[in-house]
């Protein structure tokens, strides 16, 4: 393995499971949310979620949500439940390499498009799409990725919502080694998408633009100008500046880092926590994960993780 692979395995291409010291929300901590267990596979690993719903929801619509890197579904809960609580039915999962799924590893940046694409297959061939007058897929940062593109490989999206999802594969890795400051960025990203095609070679190209301007799906992006993990320019800003398509709705907000669809103070407590958090693991004060969870314990997740409702007001408009 060359220095360069080294580096790509290292900051994405690795198994993501929980650590044991940050907190998740599940169904039981929403009475009344019902989860039903709903596993596909993609490619030849097993990939576990669920359907959520609370009783009277729309029969007739589907939501599919895709999460973004570093977790599982489980990180998304709030937002789940948000859409849930709006009268949606909710299809969740784990990806490739992540948290209750299967795999090694996630494969690749390209991955999560690969997913999206085999559940909406799995809903298709157990006769399961056929129940929805609409389906909407909602994704955040790299399920923004896949929820951006996934219009290239099918025509049965009928809305779909990309929060501070980067547009193409190159897009995230390039804004990803700047914001690390690694030397020669440029050079690197060329060698590491030749590592995506080799992945998955019918995703790894796709861009979230072309998508848009097919015109197949009604789009609305949502992204704060900003945003560090994934650059206003790598996401809803290049589609903006670019597409074709004068029906394609632009939310970009201001303060909100990478989780637009935070409140302030969400957005506010969360870096300081994690900032604090940070520091002390580069003075190696906290050197395990039941360190890290001693060092959180007073944490307000509920608090860190609280939905602006401004935002989720134009997102459901958006879908209704």
């Amino acid at each position: 393995m060359g220095p360069i692979e080294a580096l790509y395995r290292k900051l994405f291409v690795h198994r993501y499971d929980d650590e044991g010291y940050l907190f998740y929300f599940t169904a039981a901590d929403f009475p009344g949310l019902h989860a039903e267990p709903f596993a596909f596979r993609s490619g030849a690993n097993e990939l576990r979620g669920f359907f959520y719903r609370y009783d009277g929801c729309r029969e007739d619509e589907l939501i599919v949500f895709c999460h973004g890197l570093g977790g599982g579904h489980l990180s998304y809960m709030r937002e789940i439940e948000r859409l849930c609580r709006a009268g949606y039915c909710v299809l969740a999962w784990d990806n490739t390499g992540c948290f209750a799924s299967e795999g090694e590893s996630v494969r690749g940046l390209s991955q999560s498009l690969a997913d999206l694409d085999a559940a909406l297959t799995a809903l298709t061939e157990r006769g399961l799409r056929e129940r929805y007058r609409q389906l909407t897929v909602i994704g955040h940062s790299w399920g923004g990725f896949a929820a951006g593109c996934i219009g290239n490989y099918r025509d049965d999206i009928d809305k779909t919502v990309v929060i501070s999802g980067p547009v193409t594969v190159r897009a995230l890795l390039t804004a990803t080694l700047k914001a690390n400051k690694v030397p020669c960025a440029g050079l690197i990203v060329n060698r590491l998408v030749k590592l995506e095609q080799k992945a998955n070679p019918a995703y790894a190209d796709a861009s979230a633009l072309t998508a848009v301007d097919a015109k197949k799906s009604r789009f609305l992006f949502a992204h704060s100008d900003d945003d560090a993990a994934v650059p206003l320019a790598a996401g809803a800003g290049y589609v903006r500046d670019r597409t074709t398509n004068p029906d394609a709705r632009f939310m970009i907000v201001h303060g909100k880092y990478h989780n637009p669809n935070y409140t302030a103070d969400a957005v506010g407590y969360m870096q300081r926590t994690f900032g604090a958090l940070n520091a002390a693991v580069k003075k190696k004060t906290l050197k395990t994960a039941a360190d890290k969870k001693e060092f959180l314990k007073d944490v307000d997740w509920r608090r860190m993780t609280e939905q602006d409702p401004a935002f989720w007001n134009e997102v459901l408009n958006f879908i209704g």
